[in-house]
């Protein structure tokens, strides 16, 4: 029989990723927004000890440094207390915990790739709220994945991230789009994540922290110069810089990440390639 996969933020971009990938050789349950509240935590026990999972894998979090800036209370609550309670829950049932958190742990001075010994020091709530969540699954729980990912581009049904919103303004008729060039990070395709996290998964790697993205590093501007340049689009990308927009929290502006215990996943820009070809049909 299958192993069973709880799925939490199964209609996310990652959450659609993951379940493609994992239902041809796990029997997947995937639970979105619609299903259970992450705050709830009593209920989401109950929701956890019912479905009585092999694996659960977590997508849910409170995402965006100005949101997150703007709302602190519920950032530690969805990015911090959560991830505790399913750290506790792991431990108590048994079950392998997979959790994804953030490049934006880090902060600009490294100037460098930073690796999983590298040390933490958020910038920002939406930083520190996550790392908070790191530790207690660390401490925590016994059998997990803690799984750091960067800029994530990927089919969605939604326009809340950063792509989305550029090829969004891009169907409205908008003929230029200014992006910020002085945002590095490490693009990559959350389908490329998927398989890597069920290639960990299925290989029994070591429990512990990875990071996973694709190889390279980017800015904002040449991610969607790329995306740009595959879709044919009829638009200009113009350079500007971050300070350029009204913002609230500190950015991170240069946290690309790579692996030493495992090797990168494919370049992006073959990536963005599969990508754009995907969203073409």
């Amino acid at each position: 029989m299958n192993k069973k996969v709880l799925l939490l933020g199964s209609t996310g971009k990652l959450g659609v990723a993951l379940n493609e990938v994992f239902k041809k050789d796990f029997s997947v349950v995937g639970k979105n927004s619609k299903d259970f509240d992450a705050v709830d935590f009593d209920a989401v026990r109950r929701m956890v000890i019912k479905e009585s999972p092999d694996i659960l894998i977590n997508t849910v979090a409170f995402l965006g440094i100005d949101p997150c800036e703007k709302e602190p209370e519920k950032a530690f609550k969805l990015n911090t207390l959560y991830p505790k309670l399913l750290g506790e829950l792991s431990a108590e049932l048994g079950f392998i915990l997979i959790h994804f958190s953030t490049d934006a742990v880090f902060n600009d001075e490294k100037k460098d790739f930073y690796m999983e010994k590298d040390s933490p020091r958020p910038l920002n709530v939406y930083g520190f709220t996550k790392y908070g969540g790191d530790r207690f699954i660390q401490i925590l729980a016994k059998r997990y994945y803690l799984l750091r990912v960067s800029v994530l581009f990927g089919e969605t049904i939604k326009n809340t991230q950063f792509v989305e919103k550029m090829l969004q303004r891009v169907n409205e008729g908008q003929k230029a789009l200014k992006i910020s060039s002085d945002i590095i990070g490490s693009p990559t395709y959350s389908k490329d994540i998927a398989r890597e996290t069920k290639r960990i998964t299925e290989n029994s790697l070591p429990y512990g922290l990875y990071h996973l993205a694709n190889a390279g590093k980017a800015s904002l501007y040449d991610l969607m110069s790329e995306i740009v340049k595959n879709l044919k689009l009829d638009v200009r990308v113009e350079k500007a810089y971050y300070k350029d927009f009204t913002y609230t929290g500190i950015k991170n502006t240069y946290t690309p990440i790579s692996s030493e215990k495992i090797d990168s996943l494919r370049p992006w820009k073959e990536a963005v390639k599969e990508y754009c070809n995907c969203i073409k049909k």
